[in-house]
């Protein structure tokens, strides 16, 4: 298994012992590969994770995030990639920019020429509306920048079905499950995550913990249960939970 989306929680230790918990809480349940989100605002130093996840090879692969905001912003992601870092996380509604704005764009330039998958935040919270940042506006990043692989972070929430058609319209927007799929347990979208599971046939859109949102052997206990429930089938499900994470990543290092 692997898991598509997960940050460092600050408040367990400093980064090498929560690294090393992260590590065997998730090989409890055989994840062989963790893509490793990391906001320094919240968790740590972005250099300091991607030292720290040398240690165990390639079962982190950190996206460090970078605000687009920054002067150093692309400057400073060709040195985190040059450092080794996988792939780049865009957190639009913590920074508080659109998609479309000049220095998003600029920024995902330099991260297609570098080869690095993007996870793009995508919950529909007040804030994200407000902004405009919702399924359809990847639309026009994914026709800007056909070779970039762009994960839509949550899937849109509620708006999973628009993110469907993004996704199934352009070959570079993986859909990532996370924090969706346990928010609105016991709602009508969990009818819709598994309809754009089966209707995109199991294709470019993958499974991930969110931890520390809550505790990490409760989060795939509890997404477990929600695929049971679904009724998915192993040949929809497996590369849900594996192969799917690992096409976004790509042969990039």
């Amino acid at each position: 298994m692997i898991d598509g989306h997960c940050h460092l929680d600050k408040k367990t230790g400093n980064c090498a012992e929560e690294m090393k918990h992260l590590h065997a809480a998730a090989s409890v349940f055989d994840v062989k590969k963790i893509i490793l989100l990391n906001l320094p605002e919240l968790a740590f130093d972005n250099d300091m994770v991607i030292e720290e996840a040398k240690k165990y090879n390639d079962f982190f692969c950190v996206f460090p995030s970078v605000n687009p905001v920054s002067s150093s912003a692309c400057p400073g992601l060709e040195r985190l990639r040059a450092s080794g870092a996988w792939g780049l996380k865009l957190h639009p509604r913590l920074h508080g920019y659109r998609l479309d704005s000049k220095e998003c764009l600029a920024l995902l330039g330099v991260a297609g020429k570098l080869k690095m998958p993007v996870m793009v935040d995508c919950f529909p919270d007040g804030r994200s509306i407000a902004l405009g940042n919702t399924p359809d506006a990847f639309a026009s990043l994914a026709e800007r920048l056909p070779d970039l692989r762009i994960a839509l972070g949550h899937s849109g929430g509620h708006r999973i079905l628009d993110a469907l058609m993004v996704a199934k319209y352009f070959k570079n927007i993986y859909l990532d499950l996370s924090y969706t799929l346990l928010y609105y347990r016991n709602s009508s979208v969990i009818k819709d995550i598994a309809y754009a599971i089966e209707n995109i046939k199991a294709e470019r859109i993958f499974w991930g913990s969110d931890y520390p949102d809550r505790g990490y052997e409760e989060t795939v206990n509890l997404s477990m249960k929600e695929f049971e429930k679904m009724g998915l089938s192993d040949r929809l499900l497996k590369p849900v939970l594996t192969s799917n994470a690992e096409i976004f990543l790509g042969e990039n290092k």
